[in-house]
């Protein structure tokens, strides 16, 4: 009896080892390793050249554009605000003039530079700010009241166009502005401006595209046979006296990749 419960014990054994044995299987691992997403960024820059009555700022000084045509030649040598190289902005001006009379004139190209993406781009400018501070005697009679608003704004106007980087409004380059042209105390009051959207085109990454931006301090001609711009200062009155303006800009940019519906922001988004 010994025995044969020996035998089966022993077949018992020699069977599981045989069950453990049939669990081996050929076997092989793939493994793909560091797997990475890494998300884009989206980087506008701006960079601008100023001209006034004839001379540009460059290198932190006025000089003069063409010998003996500029209105201020007193002005050549000094320093001067509204020129810069491509960069994101932190204080920078386009425009920073003291002593504007009326009948002058003058104009910022401002380049816009897409280095990482396609790009949707608007222009927002605000915090308009037209201040009276002091009331001479000429600005009375001329009608002035003193009130807290200067006449500045409304005296001094602006065109807008797409420019090629040349700084001269040629044929086709578009006008910006839906009225063409128009006073600061309009065009610059609160105002978003689409440059670049669905409906129009896409700022491509590794683009450069210019805005030029004239002002006259007076009546301000906009032919669009000829593409010339005059300013006429004969008709502004003392009421502009002492004034200051100043406003803020922005320009504020989207991807526009996988962004069909994309809309400029508000103009409270700004403020």
């Amino acid at each position: 009896m010994k025995k044969i419960l020996a035998s089966i014990l022993t077949l018992a054994l020699v069977v599981g080892a045989t069950v453990v044995a049939t669990n081996a299987f050929f076997s092989d691992t793939e493994t793909s390793t560091g797997n990475t997403f890494v998300a884009g960024n989206l980087d506008l820059q701006v960079d601008s050249t100023a001209h006034y009555a004839g001379l540009t700022c460059t290198e932190g000084v006025w000089v003069e554009d063409v010998t003996d045509q500029s209105s201020r030649p007193d002005l050549i040598g000094d320093p001067c605000d509204g020129t810069w190289p491509a960069q994101d902005l932190t204080s920078e001006k386009f425009f920073n003039l003291s002593d504007i009379k009326p009948g002058d004139f003058g104009e910022d190209t401002i380049s816009l530079h897409a280095n990482s993406n396609d790009q949707y781009v608007c222009a927002a400018i605000y915090n308009l700010d037209n201040a009276e501070n002091t009331v001479e005697p000429t600005e009375t009679s001329d009608g002035d009241t003193g009130g807290p608003d200067g006449e500045l704004a409304s005296q001094v106007n602006f065109f807008a166009w797409a420019d090629d980087g040349d700084n001269v409004w040629e044929t086709g380059e578009a006008p910006l502005f839906s009225n063409v042209f128009g006073p600061a105390s309009d065009v610059l009051n609160g105002v978003v401006y689409p440059l670049f959207t669905p409906n129009t085109v896409q700022l491509a990454e590794g683009d450069t595209e210019n805005v030029g931006l004239y002002w006259c301090y007076g009546a301000l001609t906009v032919d669009q046979n000829t593409h010339t711009l005059t300013c006429d200062g004969s008709n502004v009155d003392n009421t502009g006296q002492t004034d200051s303006l100043t406003a803020d800009m922005s320009f504020f940019a989207e991807q526009s990749r996988n962004n069909a519906d994309f809309t400029c922001p508000d103009i409270t988004t700004f403020q």
